[in-house]
């Protein structure tokens, strides 16, 4: 799947991504890069607002292991996550989603081809001009449903 079929699929099946202005630098199943800009996303202090990174963190690592389905329409949701906010992002952010745990992507893949659903934890991190600004762990769930 290219970059750029991945930003059109997010900004018509994940309306608050095209809102949010996301972009989408870098997609392969092994590694995602998404960006999304400060003008469309400040908050009163002319920083990134906190839940415009959280969202970002989300669809981060949902296209990941939407990447890792090659593109198939599963359904993909997220159980549970949670950010942690390093410093403010006074610039564009980009997050970093790779594919490096493979024990767990393992378990993911047996899961699903036995059972037809799987859980699986992804970390991404959050960077403003090449300084991390905050890390995001969600945990996904896929059902073998197509849409």
């Amino acid at each position: 799947m290219k970059h750029r079929e991945l930003e059109v699929y997010l900004h018509h099946h994940i309306p608050v991504s095209k809102s949010l202005g996301i972009g989408v630098n870098t997609c392969s199943s092994k590694n995602i890069e998404i960006t999304a800009p400060l003008r469309m996303n400040t908050n009163h202090m002319n920083t990134v607002f906190g839940g415009s990174l959280s969202v970002v963190g989300i669809l981060a690592g949902w296209s990941l292991v939407y990447a890792q389905l090659e593109g198939k329409k599963h359904q993909i949701v997220i159980q549970k996550n949670s950010i942690r906010y390093l410093k403010p992002a006074s610039k564009d952010v980009t997050a970093v989603c790779k594919y490096d745990n493979l024990t767990a992507w393992s378990r993911f893949h047996r899961a699903f081809q036995r059972k037809g659903k799987g859980r699986v934890q992804i970390a991404c991190n959050l960077f403003c001009a090449d300084e991390l600004v905050a890390t995001f762990e969600g945990v996904y769930v896929v059902f073998n449903k197509e849409l």
